[in-house]
């Protein structure tokens, strides 16, 4: 598999904060486009994706993010 991916910022400050749970992350809006193929010569597949040109994502984000926190555990 290979991709092609392109992150450009906005410049639209974006911050996400939750102190309780000690996560933090700080960025821009961005526009995101992304190009990929697979190609598996075992069983004869390939595919590609759109060109990298006509690909839009709905959302995205640049940023740093502090204490490695993203998510909730998950529940025992």
């Amino acid at each position: 598999m290979s991709f092609r991916i392109v992150w450009e910022s906005t410049g639209t400050p974006v911050r996400y904060e939750d102190a309780s749970r000690q996560f933090l992350f700080r960025g821009t809006r961005a526009t995101c486009r992304l190009e990929a193929r697979a190609h598996v010569p075992a069983i004869g597949f390939s595919w590609r994706s759109d060109p990298l040109e006509t690909s839009r994502a709905a959302f995205a984000i640049m940023g740093e993010e502090r204490n490695g926190r993203y998510y909730p555990p998950h529940p025992s």
